[in-house]
């Protein structure tokens, strides 16, 4: 699917364009393919970004805390086995790549694993720039988030502070994509799981216990009708969130490898009102995003779980780089909602719960 590529920030602060036929990073380098040393290869990023890089004729390094796990996902790559929160990433053979392509993040919003998230996110960033500068390995593409300007909790502080590390390094080239949250691409609803848009889904679905009977509606198999309810959240309907599929932010990380600031966010993201209806429309559930408003008990009950996620409720707004993106469709809404509740194994989500 193709998708327009816009102008970005230097590290200057201006503008630089990348069109097509602008020369790979490796062709700059005067070499035919580059040796590229990658983080967060098995992650929701990592396993699309990985088989383009392979597609487009690169030597891949992947290190990896889990070598058995990596090598059944990527059996043509070489594993390294290490640690960005370790000094020298953990690596102990000599290692010179001319790429390092760093994806590896903790996105966990609640409060309980705050030390493991700056750890993950800020101290293994620093370890990577640190790895980068003493071995003068010259290019840096670092996966960002755009959810950098509010600090609302510590993911959003320690990548802030990550982005700042990359961009003070003294790398001689440097990549930042500010990413949206990511989903799914439009056509694999299906892939649909843990991800935190739909954790909410899943959380609304269970805490009225109501996952076994929605699994039964949507395969077919319940006998009697579904009593719809109605549920509040609090929030801003005409708020939006920003939804981007994961294989449009890839195609664009792999093909873009000039110096600057990319913002890989949705251009026309989906209104948080829509979203939700569409969720309800699969649980039977009438959600209804209000501002301010009386809470019942199992609304309360939600609400104190869901708190790390509640101010994303609230919309945010970005650029965006990505010229052309498709829509969130009510289809792809509805579809990837209901893959993530036929695939609950029985326990209330908490990834991002207190």
């Amino acid at each position: 699917m193709a998708v327009n590529i816009k102008g970005a920030e230097s590290g200057s602060g201006q503008l630089v364009t990348r069109i097509d036929g602008w020369p790979r990073y490796s062709e700059s380098l005067g070499v035919e393919e580059m040796e590229i040393l990658i983080t967060g290869a098995t992650g929701q990023l990592g396993r699309e970004v990985v088989p383009r890089l392979l597609k487009r004729g690169d030597h891949l390094k992947l290190l990896v805390r889990d070598v058995a796990k990596a090598g059944r996902m990527f059996p043509d790559c070489d594993l390294i086995q290490g640690d960005i929160v370790r000094d020298d990433l953990g690596i102990t053979e000599p290692l010179k790549p001319d790429a390092v392509y760093h994806l590896a993040a903790d996105i966990n919003l609640g409060t309980k694993h705050d030390d493991r998230v700056w750890a993950i996110n800020y101290e293994g960033t620093a370890n990577v720039v640190r790895f980068c500068e003493r071995n003068s390995i010259p290019y840096l593409s670092y996966a960002g988030t755009a959810y950098t300007e509010k600090c609302r909790n510590a993911y959003e502080k320690s990548k802030k502070a990550a982005e700042q590390l990359v961009e003070s390094s003294q790398i001689e080239r440097k990549t930042i994509f500010k990413i949206g949250i990511l989903v799914p691409s439009l056509e694999e609803a299906s892939k649909a799981s843990t991800e935190a848009p739909y954790l909410l889904a899943r959380a609304i679905c269970m805490i009225h216990d109501r996952d076994e009977v929605v699994k039964k509606r949507l395969a077919g198999t319940l006998q009697s009708p579904i009593q719809e309810l109605k549920f509040r959240v609090k929030g801003m309907p005409d708020a939006k969130l920003n939804l981007v599929p994961v294989d449009i932010v890839s195609d664009f990380i792999v093909k873009t490898t000039v110096s600057g600031k990319f913002w890989l966010t949705h251009p026309n993201p989906p209104k948080l009102g829509d979203l939700l209806k569409w969720t309800g429309e699969v649980l039977s559930i009438s959600i209804e995003l209000v501002p301010e408003f009386e809470m019942t008990a199992i609304e309360a009950q939600f609400h104190e779980g869901a708190e790390p996620f509640l101010p994303y409720l609230l919309g945010d707004d970005f650029p965006s780089h990505l010229e052309g993106c498709p829509d969130i469709s009510a289809e792809f809404a509805r579809g990837s909602v209901a893959h993530s509740i036929i695939n609950l194994n029985g326990a209330l989500p908490s990834k991002w719960l207190k």
